[in-house]
């Protein structure tokens, strides 16, 4: 677990910059809330990154990422985990 170390610093660079986002901006964000240098936060950002892309919770299109919940951008929810959440809560109330 210790990879994902920066997940909280990444989701909130999402959430100030409200844009896709490229590697670099993220390590860049996430290494000046570290006080540490680019390079020592980079791989652990781009593994976090690659897995919030393998498991869903990211979209990446032309090297930018883009949160796929609709973190920022409610008007449009893209699906995802509370889509999930909010069926299972009808189909517990229904029976």
């Amino acid at each position: 677990m210790a990879r994902y170390l920066y997940a909280d610093h990444i989701l909130e660079a999402f959430n100030v910059f409200h844009r896709p986002l490229h590697l670099d901006e993220v390590a860049t964000y996430v290494a000046e809330m570290e006080a540490k240098t680019v390079d020592e936060v980079r791989l652990a950002v781009d593994n976090t990154l690659t897995a919030g892309w393998m498991h869903g919770f990211l979209a990446t299109k032309e090297g930018l990422f883009t949160l796929v919940c609709g973190y920022w951008d409610e008007t449009q929810p893209i699906g995802g985990r509370k889509g999930k959440h909010h069926t299972a809560q009808a189909m517990l109330r229904s029976s």
